[in-house]
């Protein structure tokens, strides 16, 4: 009988994995919460403006995520902590994207009267 050797890559990945389940596991349930119920935090505001800065720039930015990332305390997390902030940080920059798409098409809809 042949025994499989497990190494530190076989983990690495098996944790991974764990991760992503869990993320998706709470993505999922995010996804049920109505859009008009979520309301957002001052921290939340504030890279909403950001967002607007970048959307409504002339600049084409190819990476608008690298631009809202907060260096000092993303540099302070480990590896799995960088990943989770990165999921985050894109899952926020989606809503906040359509949240921007959604009230500059009903101010153009308004202004077209």
């Amino acid at each position: 009988m042949r025994r499989k050797i497990k190494g530190k890559l076989y983990f690495m990945a098996r944790d991974a994995k764990s991760r992503m389940k869990n993320y998706n596991r709470e993505k999922s349930i995010f996804n049920q919460i109505p859009y008009s119920k979520i309301s957002f935090n001052v921290y939340d505001q504030e890279l909403y403006e950001r967002v607007c800065k970048i959307l409504s720039s002339d600049q084409i930015i190819i990476n608008p995520i690298k631009e809202l990332i907060d260096n000092k305390y993303y540099n302070t997390l480990s590896l799995e902590g960088k990943q989770k902030y990165i999921f985050d940080l894109s899952e926020k920059y989606k809503e906040m994207k359509a949240r921007y798409e959604k009230e500059h098409t009903e101010l153009a809809k308004v202004s077209n009267i």
